[in-house]
């Protein structure tokens, strides 16, 4: 009688081993609300009368559309809950969600994600919008998004950056806004920074809206004002509720500023109503010299002022003080229209009052 060979035996059993376990999952995927791909152990228990999966070591299953991966899971088959820890990736339509931990309530389609939470969004044409925080809830059926603690945000497309401590963001409609200390700026050491108590944005950022305590800034000047509104697609910024602007040349007031930026260098800007700006004659010298008029628009080039046009009830101030290179200068005139230029050096180089010209105006040279 001829001994079966032991190796032959064993490769049985193994055979017959798998196909016993795979017959499980099978039955149990059948059963389950969740799809499992892979774990590396797998321990089903009865507790209160409920059947919980506990899913330890590259973890990977699908629940509904969505995709999941983790170091362990416990899933509940009769609440239709997952319970995920350790290197958690969610992967949900245009939209990937990394954390520490995370806890899926399938029954709301809601999704509570707890540190060093990261999240990605796709837009269709391949740029992303990205969101970190301390902790994030997602609820999938109005597609919202909350984040909460240290959030920063980063849109690819707009090239905006973003922090805050609250974050709501509705993806459907592209509408969110940020409180608790928000700022929002562009890339660029001289680019646009802002900060409020809310900042809004509609429609992926192609309209902002900052409320309340707006303070904005960059390399060049500062603006303060209670209300901000800026349009990204005319590169307009529109500042109300006294709005209130300082730089190196000159501070103006008026009820309304309009903006005008191209490529994060401001190009014009426009002052409605009650304006009033005072300057220096000198670049960084004391502003003894003023403005005043019903609208005054001035010209930049790479940041610095180069032309100012004051119309309607115009009264103007000029002071030069003596120096070795030039003379004591006072001028005071009224008029309909005023033009000032200024040089490189932020020095103004003439002053022409138009229209209706009054008062004394005497520019004198060395």
């Amino acid at each position: 009688m001829k001994k079966r060979s032991t190796g032959k035996v064993v490769f049985c059993l193994i055979a017959v081993y798998l196909f016993s376990i795979t017959s499980v999952f099978a039955r149990g995927n059948e059963l389950r609300p969740y799809k499992l791909i892979n774990a590396e152990k797998l321990i089903v228990s009865k507790v209160n009368g409920e059947y919980v999966t506990n899913l330890i070591g590259n973890v990977h299953f699908f629940y509904g559309d969505t995709e999941f991966y983790s170091d362990k899971a416990d899933l509940f088959d009769q609440q239709k809950i997952a319970r995920m820890k350790g290197n958690v990736k969610v992967y949900d339509d245009t939209l990937s969600l990394f954390a520490d931990k995370v806890d899926y309530f399938r029954e709301t389609e809601k999704l509570f994600l707890e540190g060093n939470v990261f999240t990605r969004e796709t837009h269709s044409d391949s740029t992303i919008r990205t969101f970190a925080a301390e902790r994030v809830e997602y609820f999938r059926n109005e597609r919202e998004f909350y984040a909460f603690q240290n959030v920063e945000s980063f849109d690819e497309r707009e090239d905006l950056y973003g922090e805050c401590r609250k974050l709501i963001y509705r993806l459907n409609d592209g509408y969110g806004y940020m409180m608790q200390e928000p700022m929002l700026r562009k890339s660029g050491e001289d680019s646009l920074q802002v900060s409020a108590q809310k900042i809004e944005y509609f429609k992926d950022y192609e309209k902002i809206i900052a409320t309340f305590d707006v303070d904005s800034f960059s390399q060049d000047f500062h603006i303060t004002s209670d209300f901000l509104l800026y349009f990204s697609q005319e590169e307009k910024a529109i500042y109300l509720g006294e709005p209130k602007f300082s730089s190196d040349f000159g501070d103006a007031s008026a009820v309304e500023f309009q903006l005008f930026f191209r490529e994060n260098k401001m190009e014009k800007a426009i002052l409605k109503d009650s304006c009033r700006v005072d300057f220096s004659t000198e670049e960084k010298g004391e502003k003894q010299s003023w403005v005043t008029a019903d609208i005054l628009e001035f010209h930049f080039d790479e940041g610095k002022i180069n032309f100012c046009d004051a119309k309607g009830n115009v009264d103007s101030y000029y002071f030069q003080a003596k120096t070795e290179k030039q003379d004591l200068a006072v001028n005071n005139a009224q008029g309909a229209h005023l033009i000032i230029t200024i040089n490189d050096e932020n020095r103004i180089e003439t002053i022409d009052m138009r229209q209706n010209a009054q008062g004394m105006y005497k520019f004198q040279k060395k």
